[in-house]
């Protein structure tokens, strides 16, 4: 889950000199990635271009195949 930071840290992004307003937990021994609004926004930018849609109409038709299979 991503939170508010409490703490005045820069941003963990590679070349980005910002202040972190954001983090989240992580494993191993960091425990925690700070993010600024901006590095925030283009990963959330990322994620919602590249995220497939699925067709209901093939869930659909995938499952009435299902049905008809073991009839």
């Amino acid at each position: 889950m991503i939170t508010k930071s409490t703490y005045k840290t820069t941003c963990d992004v590679k070349n980005c000199r910002n202040i972190a307003e954001y983090c989240f937990e992580t494993k191993g021994k960091m425990g925690k990635t700070y993010l600024c609004r901006e590095c925030l926004e283009k990963i959330i930018r990322f994620g919602v271009e590249n995220k497939k849609v699925k067709s209901v109409v093939n869930a659909v038709k995938k499952a009435m195949t299902q049905t008809t299979t073991k009839e």
